[in-house]
């Protein structure tokens, strides 16, 4: 029956007698069938989509707690009772399979078998989360699937015709090319490497003879139809050939490199039903098992880059089809493996393409999935330097990769024009912006946390935030959720909010008594234990606490576990980061937080405060740890001018900053 063929495609997992008698397909399973007519009206390539921008284990480990093995995920089977683990995700196939039960299947399986909806219910929550609309209902998907069909047949018989050119006479050009290039007869073969002869019609008339309409071969873009009317004619005419593979391994599209005189020096097909250059990477389903295998793949500028790559033993390389990497690549990279290396020219080209690659997966980076830059030396290709340097060299590059965030600062460095305040003030600027782009909030505080040491380690001192910065409006935010609006900027001052809890940080007796360690110690014993009793806080001031000047070297440690619990799986409960703390041995630190002496000093650390007044204490101390670290820099810069290199205008614009702190001082 004709919808059976696309049921198929949807159902990775069906048996050929089809899908629907079998109680272990995907989405067939023990619990639900699904009517064949539904699979019509959601195109394959949709269904597609949603598989490649969810990771399967994001959508089990939604409904069934997960625990990482190797590279796969393993749980307690959700479909059977079970005390040993049997039940595996592969997020690389695609698929889960439980030993015990025997059930199998993917993304739309699971969420059928598991949640108990239709297919079409399944498919609506799946792209939900994947952030994508669901398609209207399209009564011609079967002759679109059919037509899909045609189009790949086409290319694969383009396939042939290319590679048997090479071997013929009209050839010669294209062999001696591939032989100056080093290229062995069995690269050769496993790329399918072929030549278009410089003819203006040889592929079309050759593939109409086997059968094929004129019309696949145009909308295939193996042949263009003039505006005059006059007969059709080859896309790709004189040029080495690259075929480019879908992720099944199937041919959708061609690269053509020029053998001779003539632009552009590479050509690639336009968009064509089947071929989207934005969503595929070259030679990915050649480098996806090697990848997943190493836990590593490159991404390099072009196909002779991968091919070179692959020949001298490293076949985990990819490249992208004539554009810049696209956030559906760099899905598909973190798909393979958590950190990809973009291995690019060293020259302004390439590292202008290397950071529009950062700046495009600063908004998709989660824990776990980043992006690594090794540079190439300037003027030189992967085949280059394994000419020179064979794999030595390569390893060396990539041994000197950097991080995502070392790259952008690195790069931010080098259009700075000088050192002075303003360019430092800009400077600042560009990597806070940058920031803002980071949606996970652990996250963009871990990397503004690097940024601030290398702005400490190149400067001399941190960037300062005011004391109305990022942190006060996400606390705004937080108030305005908890009781409907939103208050107002809070001052300093001896009786708010620690009038209301008995005593501010500067009027009580006991403190007059404390020694000076104590006296300096005192603030931040305040703030950890608010954050001890209240620990959900901990998502408003991670990125305060990352980057806060610290002595104290027990505090610090203290400090840094708890900004480890916020990055890492850490329940943000007491309990949880009670247990947390007590791993690290910290556990003499909590008990002298959680005393009554800590709490006596501010009401707000309390574990039965408000959370509006734990808001306002801690923004109270975060704003005087500001202005201490402020009048510490400007008196630093008044007595060591020539150390700091400070000028009259930097020292002016101190003053300024200071002053702009001094209304709002705490009272002593």
């Amino acid at each position: 029956m004709a919808a059976s063929a696309g049921q198929r495609r949807v159902c990775r997992a069906a048996p050929q007698g089809g899908w629907a008698a079998s109680r272990k397909c995907c989405f067939a399973g023990k619990r639900r069938r699904t009517e064949s007519r539904t699979v019509a009206t959601i195109p394959p390539a949709f269904l597609d989509e949603i598989r490649n921008r969810l990771d399967l284990s994001d959508v089990v480990g939604t409904r069934v707690k997960l625990q990482r093995k190797g590279r796969e995920w393993t749980a307690c089977c959700p479909f059977h009772n079970e005390k040993t683990p049997s039940f595996y995700v592969n997020n690389e196939k695609g698929f889960y399979h439980c030993f015990g039960c025997g059930e199998h299947g993917d993304h739309i399986g699971f969420v059928m078998n598991h949640d108990g909806q239709s297919f079409l219910d399944a498919v609506e929550t799946l792209a939900s989360q994947a952030g994508l609309d669901m398609p209207k209902a399209d009564p011609d998907a079967a002759r679109k699937a059919e037509r899909a069909k045609g189009l790949k047949e086409a290319m694969e018989a383009a396939v042939r015709a290319y590679q048997e050119a090479l071997f013929a006479p009209e050839g010669a050009e294209a062999r001696a090319y591939i032989e100056k290039r080093g290229l062995t007869p069995e690269t050769v073969q496993r790329f399918q490497l072929g030549y278009a002869p410089d003819s203006r019609d040889w592929l079309f008339r050759k593939l109409m003879a086997q059968g094929f309409d004129a019309r696949v071969l145009i909308e295939a873009a193996l042949a263009k139809a003039p505006d005059d009317g006059r007969a059709p004619y080859d896309m790709f005419r004189g040029r080495l050939m690259f075929p480019i593979w879908d992720r099944q391994g199937n041919p959708v599209a061609f690269g053509g490199r020029i053998l001779g005189e003539g632009e552009p020096k590479y050509l690639n097909s336009p968009d064509t039903p089947v071929f989207h250059k934005g969503q595929l990477l070259y030679a990915h389903h050649l480098a996806r098992k090697v990848a997943h295998d190493r836990g590593e793949i490159l991404v390099v500028e072009g196909y002779m880059d991968a091919i070179a790559l692959a020949q001298a033993g490293v076949p985990n390389a990819v490249a992208p089809l004539g554009t810049a990497l696209t956030e559906d690549h760099l899905r598909l990279l973190w798909k393979m493996v958590p950190a990809p290396v973009v291995c690019l020219d060293g020259d302004n080209a390439g590292q202008r393409a290397a950071r529009r690659t950062a700046e495009r997966a600063l908004p998709l980076l989660t824990a776990g999935k980043t992006v690594r830059f090794a540079t190439l030396p300037e003027g030189q290709d992967p085949d280059d330097l394994l000419r020179h340097g064979g794999l030595r060299g390569l390893q060396t590059v990539l041994s000197q990769a950097e991080g995502l965030s070392a790259s952008l600062w690195r790069w931010e460095r080098l259009v700075m024009a000088g050192n002075g305040a303003e360019q430092r003030a800009a400077l600042w600027a560009r990597i806070s912006a940058q920031l803002k782009t980071v949606s996970d909030p652990s996250l963009s505080a871990a990397i503004e946390a690097e940024m601030v040491q290398r702005f400490e380690a190149s400067f001399g001192h941190h960037p300062y935030r005011k004391s109305g910065g990022r942190q006060w409006e996400r606390a705004r935010q937080y108030q305005g959720q908890q009781h409907g609006q939103s208050r107002g900027p809070m001052t300093w001052g001896g009786s708010r909010p620690f009038a209301k809890t008995g005593g501010g940080l500067g009027g009580n007796d006991r403190v007059s008594a404390l020694d000076t360690r104590s006296l300096a110690r005192r603030p931040y014993e305040v703030l950890f234990a608010a954050l001890l009793n209240h620990p959900g806080l901990l998502e408003l001031y991670g990125e305060s606490l990352a980057t806060l000047t610290m002595h104290d070297v027990e505090l610090a440690q203290f400090r840094d576990a708890l900004i480890q619990a916020l990055f890492g799986e850490v329940t943000l409960d007491t309990a949880h980061l009670r247990d947390h703390l007590s791993e690290r041995g910290l556990d003499s630190v909590v008990e002298r937080l959680t005393g009554s002496e800590i709490q006596l000093h501010a009401g707000f650390a309390k574990p039965d405060a408000l959370k509006d007044e734990v808001i306002e204490g801690l923004e109270t101390l975060f704003a005087g740890f500001t202005h201490r670290d402020m009048q510490h820099e400007l008196e630093v810069s008044k007595t060591a001018l020539p150390a700091y290199a400070v000028t009259d205008e930097e020292l002016h614009a101190l003053h300024l900053r200071a002053k702009a702190y001094t209304d709002t001082k705490p009272s002593s």
